[in-house]
């Protein structure tokens, strides 16, 4: 089996974007700790992951009430 140029190209691009969010957690979260302390870093973290968390289950919600209807 050969894995051609696209094939490469799309996983370069996961890998470059998955180092550019993680950069932004990692300056997010050392700007959070420096003006708050690591107590504040934490709460304001786990409120961006809980509201990404509501969205992610509401949206899923949604999609298997159409499938079960």
């Amino acid at each position: 089996m050969e894995l051609g140029g696209r094939f490469w190209l799309g996983l370069l691009g996961i890998c470059v974007g998955a180092v550019v969010v993680g950069a932004i957690l990692f300056l997010l979260f050392g700007w959070a700790w420096s003006a708050w302390g690591f107590m504040g870093a934490f709460i304001v973290l786990s409120a961006i992951a809980l509201g990404f968390a509501y969205i992610h289950d509401r949206r899923e919600q949604n999609r298997r009430r159409g499938i079960a209807a």
